[in-house]
């Protein structure tokens, strides 16, 4: 009787602890745990606001991932803190735009360190935040176009003058022979100076919110409300040129008298690009995949908290305007599941050529 009693009492440990490491590879545990990081620009853009709620629904619905969201300095510095630092290619997604990824192939100045330590490819887009294009803004009505610019100072970049924006915004008036100051300045000196009479014009982001709709960026809200701004074109001829000079992948945008505000009675022209979420190839398959499930799933809300993501929707979700093989080979599977299709904004209906 002993003996049968603790024969049963065995195979009843044997059993326990059978069903305790099963619980226990089953269960989530910290180290199974994969933490993303997502870095977007300073509190009060799209981008960051897109990131705060996107990391929140990604802790409220994936038990196996957590996300934390952070302010960062642009696009240029995280995809040089993804070659610089390997440990972290497989757990930062970024804000970014296909032309600082252009920058870097052309080797600008500040990249020329990297080449041929990396693979430059190895940068993919996720999703689209949202389509902004940089206008040149003043708040003189005699300046509108580029010919009212020659002797005037212009702010075309926040960081510096060796980057793909300043490129795009520069190259216009060395090939039209206008004489231009450039200067580049932080977001809030340029805006300041601008206000105050110190610098003639600057860029500024104009977002798509719906089909030919656009509306001022949010940090651009104050600008717009204590001044007369009037938006100042490009020459279409000289953008074109430019493109074709360079190989720049933006968009040329036009915008109809009255599209920016009240106070443009003119077409205007503008550089624009579609802004994403970015990351390194080697972000795993299995997280960019339930990512990406949450964003799609949360869409409309996006729209809802952040004036640069009203554009979003389930047609527009890929609308990145770069061919498929730039994208993380594990979003074009999810895409083509979700029967998301993967394009532009021209050709998914929202901005007309």
């Amino acid at each position: 009787m002993t003996d049968r009693k603790g024969y049963f009492r065995q195979w009843y440990v044997i059993m326990m602890a059978g069903l305790f490491l099963l619980g226990a590879m089953a269960a989530p545990t910290v180290a199974d745990t994969h933490e993303i990081e997502m870095s977007a620009l300073w509190p009060g853009t799209s981008m960051y606001t897109n990131a705060v709620f996107w990391a929140k629904q990604i802790n409220e619905g994936e038990l196996n991932i957590k996300a934390v969201a952070r302010e960062g300095r642009g696009p240029n510095v995280d995809m040089k803190t993804l070659i610089s630092k390997p440990e972290k290619r497989s757990h930062l997604i970024f804000f970014g735009v296909e032309d600082s990824w252009w920058g870097a192939q052309q080797g600008f100045p500040g990249w020329k360190r990297f080449m041929g330590k990396y693979d430059i490819n190895n940068l993919r887009h996720l999703c689209l935040i949202g389509f902004t294009t940089d206008v040149m803004l003043g708040i003189n009505p005699k300046i509108t176009s580029m010919a009212d610019m020659e002797g005037k100072s212009y702010v075309p970049a926040s960081v510096d003058l060796n980057n793909a924006k300043a490129v795009a915004l520069t190259e216009p008036f060395k090939l039209a022979g206008v004489n231009v100051k450039f200067e580049a300045l932080g977001v809030k000196p340029m805006i300041e100076s601008l206000r105050d009479g110190l610098i003639d014009v600057i860029h500024g982001g104009i977002a798509l919110v719906g089909k030919d709709q656009h509306q001022p960026s949010g940090y651009l809200n104050e600008l717009f409300a204590v001044k007369k701004v009037y938006p100042v074109s490009y020459d279409l001829k000289y953008l074109l040129a430019m493109k074709e000079k360079t190989g720049h992948p933006g968009t040329i945008v036009k915008f109809k008298p009255q599209a920016i505000n009240e106070y443009q009675d003119y077409e205007v022209y503008g550089m624009g690009k579609a802004t994403t979420w970015m990351c390194d190839v080697a972000m795993p398959d299995d997280v960019v995949t339930a990512i990406l499930q949450v964003y799609y799933d949360n869409l409309e809300k996006f729209g809802e908290i952040s004036i640069g993501s009203k554009i979003l929707s389930k047609k527009t979700m890929a609308a990145l305007n770069v061919p498929e093989e730039r994208l993380h080979p594990a979003a074009v599977k999810f895409y083509k599941k979700m029967g998301v299709p993967i394009t532009s904004v021209i050709e998914a209906g929202l901005l007309t050529k």
